[in-house]
């Protein structure tokens, strides 16, 4: 025997009527006209092939089949009204995940902050965060396995767009004994002929101290290119050489025996902010959280100011005072 192809209308009607007693209340709750819903019950017997309720001018009650017909489909609507729900919430943005990959500095120092405050008004929502370099960064985003990037302004591939949140400004970090300790500034040029304790290629500090390098014509040591701000950290403690690292690269760094001196030229900041694609609709969730990072007063740590859409060009000018890493 064939299965029927009810429908959940058709289902909902006869779990209301048996519900209420009443073709009037029945009809009321479902927000239809009395025919209409006598005819959704006579269809549905028609296709089952068996009356369902037995009618009188004064009671309308259950058949056996009735109770059955309803004990076997009562879990489908429960479970189909759950899901409904669920998806309904998705699509309202109160639910689902949002997958971002971001820069370890701003995984760490930028994105808790804010995630907090999301989720104030969206308590269900998860986050799943993937840190990783510039590069890796584009590729989650280029692989589909993340909708949102956390990252530096560059060359964006075809078919990206770029937010841009926040600039920071480059410091000349080094060993206290140093000569630059004693300096309020440096510039670019006093890299020159030092041995500069280096991110890999691919990240987006390599990218900008390389480019402001050739730009000034300095000439420096590349003996050693560390992946983390923590071995970066070490071989500095160490004395081995000096690194040009943005603001939030030192946000715990926290030793006596180093000191960051700001770099005063141009070039010398970072402007970061969040890539995603442009021609592709964002999930419900997760362009609701690029609106809100669009729209969230960012509290900067030192050296770190806020960049809205439009001005991601350098300042006039930077003036920083410098800053001891034990601070």
């Amino acid at each position: 025997m064939p299965v029927p192809d009810l429908t959940l209308q058709q289902l909902r009607a006869v779990r209301t009527l048996a519900a209420s007693g009443s073709f009037t209340k029945a009809a009321a709750a479902e927000h239809i006209s009395q025919s209409v819903l006598s005819r959704r019950i006579k269809e549905v017997e028609r296709l089952l092939r068996v009356r369902l309720f037995d009618r009188t001018t004064r009671q309308l009650d259950l058949t056996a089949a009735g109770h059955a017909f309803l004990l076997m489909t009562g879990a489908v609507l429960d479970d189909m009204d759950m899901r409904l729900s669920r998806f309904m919430s998705y699509v309202a943005a109160q639910s689902g995940t949002i997958a971002v990959a971001a820069l370890p500095s701003l995984a760490a120092a930028v994105l808790p902050g804010v995630m907090r405050g999301f989720m104030l008004d969206h308590p269900e929502v998860e986050f799943e965060i993937i840190d990783g370099a510039a590069d890796q960064v584009v590729e989650r985003l280029e692989g589909g396995t993340v909708e949102l990037g956390l990252t530096a302004h560059g060359d964006l591939p075809d078919g990206f767009c770029f937010t841009p949140l926040l600039r920071e400004q480059f410091y000349g970090v080094t060993h206290h004994s140093h000569p630059w300790s004693a300096q309020n500034s440096i510039s670019w040029a006093d890299f020159n002929g030092e041995t500069v304790v280096a991110t890999r290629p691919g990240t987006s500090i390599r990218a900008i101290t390389d480019a402001a390098f050739s730009r000034y014509s300095i000439s420096v040591s590349h003996h050693f290119n560390a992946c983390s701000a923590a071995t970066i950290r070490g071989l500095l403690r160490a004395g081995v050489g000096v690194a040009a690292l943005p603001a939030l690269e030192l946000q715990g760094f926290g030793l006596d025996d180093l000191v960051a001196v700001p770099v005063d030229s141009p070039g010398a900041t970072r402007v970061t902010g969040v890539m995603y694609r442009c021609s592709q609709d964002l999930s419900p969730v997760a362009a609701r959280f690029l609106a809100f990072m669009r729209a969230t007063e960012i509290d900067p740590p030192r050296g770190v100011s806020r960049v809205h859409e439009g001005h991601t060009g350098e300042p006039d000018t930077l003036s920083h005072a410098g800053v001891q890493l034990a601070e």
